[in-house]
């Protein structure tokens, strides 16, 4: 008896909205896409649909238009001894050559296990002694620049 109920008021409500929706002035067109107008002109009804304009504002910018710098160009950086790579390690891993921080990265440099295999290095890094990182750092910094480490570079002033 309940689900019939249910049934019941739920086709009332469906009904009710269909009859809503067919008695209002139901447009298939996008609010703002026309304009309708309706009167009587020479006893006629009329209704008419405008489109409606849309007005676009250009303005000028107000920033300057500034020449380009120009491109410095590519300067080969020097290797710097000692004690940067004291600094860098300090900051990468606090000077732990033992460090496993779990995030992927190992050693006193921060190494990920495929660069470290690709600079033809064998096992993890934490692993290796630390002759051997300190090697391998100076051979990808080498090979690949300052930019190994953004972060602690620009930190200790390696790089800009």
């Amino acid at each position: 008896m309940r689900n019939l109920l249910r049934r019941i008021s739920v086709a009332a409500v469906a009904l009710l909205m269909a009859t809503a929706l067919l008695s209002s002035d139901f447009s298939a067109e996008p609010a703002g896409a026309a304009q309708r107008s309706s009167g009587v002109v020479k006893g006629r009804s009329y209704r008419s649909v405008r489109p409606v304009r849309k007005v676009y504002r250009y303005r000028a910018s107000r920033s300057r238009i500034r020449p380009r710098a120009a491109r410095a160009t590519i300067r080969p950086q020097a290797v710097p001894t000692g004690d940067v790579w004291a600094r860098l390690r300090k900051c990468e891993s606090g000077g732990n050559y033992a460090i496993n921080t779990g995030n992927g990265f190992y050693g006193a440099y921060q190494f990920l296990p495929r660069t470290w295999r690709g600079l033809g290095f064998p096992g993890l890094p934490h692993q290796a002694p630390p002759e051997m990182q300190d090697e391998a750092a100076r051979k990808l910094q080498a090979r690949s620049g300052w930019g190994q480490w953004p972060a602690c570079s620009r930190r200790i002033g390696a790089r800009r």
